[in-house]
């Protein structure tokens, strides 16, 4: 490596551990946003981290996480906590970064509100190393004694796709379970967020680490391109499932094509008008109010790159691992910069070349409107999400929290003030 004026410096004992480590998984390299982010995690800092979909965001955080924490660990504590907005996205992360954590001699296990009960009390009993969670099951977990217990000890959280929080009153909520996490734990906590599309980063900061500690945002400010058409489709959807069906017939041949809407219902009849005109051609649905099996089914098929066409609502567009895809198409105007980002940019996940995609516009009005959009995504500019402020309720909630919990789950004062002091 290299230091002041150009000279080349050894790595030292941490830094070689690290090196080994992502080495050992695989990584011959690093991507640009690892190579900024690494270092900046593996020295504990509260980090927010900004980068492209598809450019390694994960596992700059949870490598460096999990080689510091096998080196901390007990049994009985869990260290390690990774907080998703969806429990769709829990058990994508649980097998994304489970080879990661085996390589640690790490456990790991998923909480959430589908997670039954015989599960819930296997996990209190002996609590998993790394617990991946949402917002709200988290809430669960902290009147919960056993659970209070197992969480101590912890160290790390990550907190997933920031942005798909920061504006709601799910965020506020979120706010303060950390800070009662910090007060139940005996050690430091250290936060990380991981965002694709913030076009407010400061309050996104805030969020991850509280407004009264210091947050790194590291970014990786290089733009993806875009390789969009918008195409405008009069006549109602016979018509436009028509278009579609043209458009992506060639590609669903070899590999799986997304096909997002705005609603649940234009997902639905959307899928049933292609089921008619796309001959030859296997069409799947995804959305959240799907059973489970199904959506599973849908996910599985992507992975494996079968192809057809995946008509799907924004159950799609966070951070699932889709496999290779190598076009996504929108019906509609995707209302926001930051949807069309996240969602075209499910194309191409791995960073080979441009995000391809086709909007289909049904009238003039969405036509021009994604044609702005589709403008200000090829220069950067994304729209602000302000913080929810004023989340009395969610106060509320905690405060009747707080009052429940025993006593020795609060750790003394003293360990709060020395923790914002070394910040």
């Amino acid at each position: 490596m290299r230091g002041r004026g150009g000279q080349t410096r050894a790595r030292g004992p941490a830094e070689e551990r690290l090196a080994a480590a992502f080495a050992s998984l695989g990584f011959g390299s690093l991507t640009p946003i690892q190579k900024k982010a690494v270092p900046v995690i593996a020295q504990r800092r509260d980090t927010l981290v900004i980068a492209p979909t598809g450019s390694g965001k994960t596992e700059c955080s949870v490598i460096p996480i999990f080689a510091r924490a096998s080196r901390t660990r007990r049994d009985g504590r869990t260290k390690v906590l990774y907080v998703t907005p969806l429990r769709a996205l829990n058990k994508d992360v649980f097998r994304r970064i489970g080879r990661y954590a085996d390589s640690a001699g790490l456990t790991m296990a998923i909480r959430h509100g589908d997670t039954p009960q015989s599960a819930r009390r296997r996990m209190a009993a002996s609590p998993p190393d790394v617990l991946i969670t949402t917002p709200e099951t988290l809430v669960v977990m902290l009147s919960q004694e056993r659970m209070l217990a197992a969480l101590s000890e912890l160290e790390w959280v990550v907190i997933d796709e920031v942005h798909e929080l920061l504006p709601s009153e799910r965020g506020a909520q979120l706010s303060l379970s950390l800070e009662r996490l910090a007060l139940n734990s005996s050690r430091e906590l250290t936060r990380v967020g991981l965002s694709a599309t913030v076009g407010n980063a400061g309050e996104a900061a805030k969020l991850v680490s509280g407004a009264s500690r210091k947050c790194r945002i590291v970014r990786d400010r290089s733009r993806r391109r875009y390789d969009v058409d918008v195409v405008l489709v009069e006549g109602g959807l016979p018509s436009v499932a028509d278009e579609i069906a043209r458009l992506a017939a060639p590609a669903a041949r070899s590999s799986p094509v997304l096909l997002f809407t705005n609603t649940r219902g234009e997902a639905e009849l959307l899928a049933a008008l292609l089921r008619e005109r796309a001959a030859g051609v296997p069409i799947d649905l995804h959305h959240g109010s799907l059973s489970r099996g199904v959506r599973e089914e849908s996910e599985s098929s992507l992975r494996e790159g079968r192809g057809g066409i995946v008509v799907c609502t924004s159950s799609l567009e966070l951070g699932l691992d889709i496999g290779s895809v190598d076009l996504v198409m929108h019906y509609g105007s995707p209302r926001q910069v930051s949807r069309m980002v996240q969602r075209i940019g499910r194309s191409r996940h791995a960073g080979s070349g441009p995000a391809r995609g086709i909007i289909v516009a049904p009238d003039a009005d969405d036509y021009m409107e994604a044609r702005a959009i589709l403008d200000r995504a090829r220069e950067g500019s994304m729209e602000e999400q302000p913080m929810h402020h004023g989340a009395l309720d969610v106060l509320a909630h905690h405060l009747v929290g707080l009052a429940l919990q025993p006593r020795q789950h609060i750790c003394p004062a003293r360990h709060a003030v020395a923790h914002t002091q070394r910040r």
